[in-house]
């Protein structure tokens, strides 16, 4: 859990949830799934145990030991900042901070600050707080915490307590206060929070869940520091390499390719310092190379890069977020650097500079993960310079995108993707967001309680109960939701998202065949410089429910017709709805009346607007197609002009100084007549692979026809199913 850098310690708690918080309700139990096959590593190779400090296994090896050292020498800023941490620990006993965070930075900090110096002062301090750690809950000395200390909220805080008093044991072992007695102590109290949470802790065999890693990395970072020592912690270590092959590697190589984290990032930040320090702690503890196993940690750097919003103040804010704008860190990227940097030195050169110069630093919480990823003279590169402005994470079936790399290029985000974690991933698929540089045009509107669709931009369907739990709501069962297609031929981005399983009912799980929404697809289409097409295609069970297509704003919204406009700072957005034909248009402000349920509650972080867009009933299938443009606050007003030809529908907008028209093909052979100042024609929804031949007609007025046709010579549709032609240009007069 990210803590203080993205909001108030008392909030953080409140987010820490366990199975009968406010946000998750009970955990939805997701059924027997067929499980990749194991990654194999190696057996571990242990150094010599001892009480020196060349026999430290965890994170500081020979080299990092050494760079400590001149850090403290050379008076470097990360040094500087964790050595004012140590001075604050030691002036006077801290209270522990939310589950033990205060404590375990402490520990740390000051550990880190007598491997650098050898200040006797700095060990004392640091054996202080592993005995708080130990025995303690809310302040040194008060006896209050101990064996069953890791089990207030279903074991959150075995992440705190146990990992840092591992820690403790390996980084302090030539520390005179640290004797045989309290050696064994700590060994003892290790063991009983690593048995509680094996039988009884949250979410214990889920790997995406940020529960679980607390206690993977309790169970690595005490097998690792005291294996060969005790015949316990012989067996933690041989517990948690299992963790890691039959478990936690199929599962990130095998459902979250290209980075990401479905419970969103306010967890995520944390958990991935947890992951990759595990990750690291294995190689130099016992010569294994998970980093080599897990290429999940170098896809984040350009996730992070992709994720970050163009004015570097805000990230992608899917699942739980406290906070809105969802503020940045530099946590996770700084691990990541450290773990990955023997296998692609470039990769965690990149991670550490965008944590240098473009998220905010570890000033304090966490300040002595920074001073472990710092290389002074080595200041990596940026990942953007020559970069696409796109990317698809086909685990998590997440797509970002963006019209160029400047701070005030316009922002995209979709998301159709698997149910992947059981807590705070939110119920949003088909979600898709619209920035403007620093302008929130079109948002996530849930707060830290609003998993529910109805807080999402996507399509809301009400059966009535006949078969969802949820209505409107999406369920919680879709496993087969995913992205059928992705493309970006550098001027258009698309994804095609399969969303039908969402709206499972949840006896799906156990095989019942009952659907109400038969089949749902969205085509996303994004054409740089600041159009957005979204276009729904849905089948119904029954034509008498009700389909919405939902969207949030942050100002009050302009209805007129069958557009609306809504303004945010210096930027606007202008939408036109092509389908359903003579909408029906209506703003709910948020939060709405809604039921209380997690699944259910319309829970925003602000006084918000819901644009409805509501489909006439009567149809089974039915569909929205809808337009959206980003632009100056005081840009004039341009609507959409539709076509629809025979085979060919859709609509001519400007973009920028273009009028770009995105048109779906829904029959090989198709014609439509188009304005005559369109530049650019985008066709949509044809067979990747496969040629099409364009004819361009213009009569004598320039009157712009267009004729296509499958077969050679033609050319090929791309794996998105879609061809971008430049439109020929009206002869000039003689």
């Amino acid at each position: 859990m990210l803590r203080r850098s993205l909001g108030s310690l008392a909030l953080g708690a409140a987010l820490a949830v366990s199975p009968s918080c406010k946000r998750c309700g009970a955990p939805v139990r997701l059924g027997q799934e067929e499980r990749p096959p194991p990654v194999e590593l190696p057996e571990p190779k242990l150094p010599p145990a001892g009480r020196e400090p060349a026999a430290i296994r965890l994170l500081l090896d020979a080299p990092a030991q050494a760079r400590l050292r001149r850090a403290a020498e050379s008076r470097d800023a990360a040094f500087v900042r964790v050595e004012a941490r140590c001075d604050e620990a030691l002036q006077k006993p801290i209270d522990s901070g939310y589950q033990g965070f205060d404590w375990a930075d402490a520990l740390a900090n000051l550990s880190l600050c007598y491997r650098a110096t050898r200040d006797a002062k700095y060990a004392s301090g640091a054996v202080r707080y592993l005995r708080a750690l130990t025995d303690d809950r809310f302040r040194v000395g008060d006896g209050r915490g101990g064996s069953d200390v890791v089990r207030h909220d279903s074991g959150y805080g075995i992440r705190t307590f146990g990992v840092y008093s591992a820690l403790g044991y390996d980084w302090l072992r030539d520390a005179r206060e640290l004797d045989e007695g309290l050696r064994a102590h700590v060994l003892v109290r290790l063991g009983e929070w690593i048995d509680w949470y094996a039988e009884s802790g949250y979410l214990r065999q889920h790997p995406f869940a940020n529960y679980y890693w607390g206690y993977l990395t309790t169970l690595s970072f005490a097998g690792l520091a005291a294996a060969g020592e005790s015949k316990a912690a012989d067996t933690w270590l041989a517990r948690a390499r299992l963790e890691l092959t039959e478990n936690v590697l199929p599962r990130f190589r095998a459902q979250l390719t290209g980075g990401g984290f479905p419970e969103g990032w306010q967890y995520g930040e944390y958990t991935t310092a947890e992951i990759a320090l595990t990750a690291h702690a294995f190689r130099t503890g016992a010569g294994i190379d998970v980093a080599a196993a897990l290429p999940w940690l170098a896809d984040l750097v350009p996730h992070h890069m992709h994720a970050l919003l163009p004015d570097e103040r805000s990230v992608y804010d899917g699942g739980t977020w406290g906070e809105h704008p969802a503020a940045p860190s530099g946590l996770a990227l700084s691990a990541v650097s450290v773990a990955i940097e023997h296998r692609d030195p470039r990769v965690a050169g990149q991670a550490r500079w965008l944590a240098e110069n473009v998220l905010p630093k570890l000033v304090r919480e966490q300040a002595w993960i920074g001073l472990l990823a710092n290389r002074p003279g080595e200041p990596g590169e940026d990942p953007r310079r020559g970069a696409a402005t796109s990317r698809h994470l086909p685990g998590q079936g997440l797509s970002f995108a963006r019209g160029d790399w400047s701070k005030t290029a316009t922002w995209v985000s979709f998301q159709a993707g698997p149910f992947l974690a059981e807590d705070h991933q939110d119920a949003d698929q088909g979600h898709f967001e619209l920035w403007r540089g620093s302008d929130a045009l079109l948002v996530d509107a849930g707060d830290a309680e609003g998993a529910a669709t109805i807080n999402h931009n996507t399509v809301l369907v009400d059966d009535g109960g006949r078969h969802m739990n949820y209505p409107p709501n999406q369920g919680v069962w879709g496993r087969d939701v995913r992205t059928l297609r992705f493309a970006d031929d550098g001027v258009v981005v698309l994804a095609l998202g399969d969303l039908t399983g969402a709206y499972l009912p949840k006896c799906a799980t156990e095989g019942c065949r009952a659907r109400s929404v038969e089949k749902l697809l969205r085509t996303f289409v994004f054409a740089r410089p600041s159009l957005v097409v979204v276009d729904d295609r849905i089948e119904l069970e029954r034509a008498d429910f009700a389909t919405t297509f939902a969207l949030h704003v942050i100002e009050m919204p302009n209805v007129s017709g069958s557009g609306v406009s809504a303004r945010r700072g210096r930027s606007r957005v202008d939408l036109e709805v092509l389908e359903p034909a003579a909408p029906e248009i209506g703003v709910v402000d948020e939060p709405s009346p809604s039921r209380s349920g997690p699944h259910d509650k319309s829970s925003t972080w602000a006084k918000l607007h819901r644009i409805e867009v509501r489909s006439p009933r009567g149809l089974a299938r039915r569909g929205f197609s809808v337009f959206a443009r980003a632009v100056e606050h005081d840009a004039p007003a341009r609507g959409v002009e539709q076509v629809q030809g025979r085979g060919l529908r859709g609509g001519v907008a400007w973009n920028g100084a273009e009028r770009v028209a995105i048109l779906f093909a829904e029959s090989a052979n198709a014609r439509a007549e188009l304005p005559s100042d369109t530049t650019t024609v985008v066709l949509v929804g044809l067979e990747p692979g496969r040629s099409h031949r364009a004819e361009w007609k213009r009569d004598a007025d320039c009157a712009l026809s267009l004729e296509l046709g499958p077969g050679e010579p033609g050319t090929a549709a791309n794996a998105g199913g879609f061809i971008r032609f430049a439109v020929p240009t009206c002869p000039k007069p003689p």
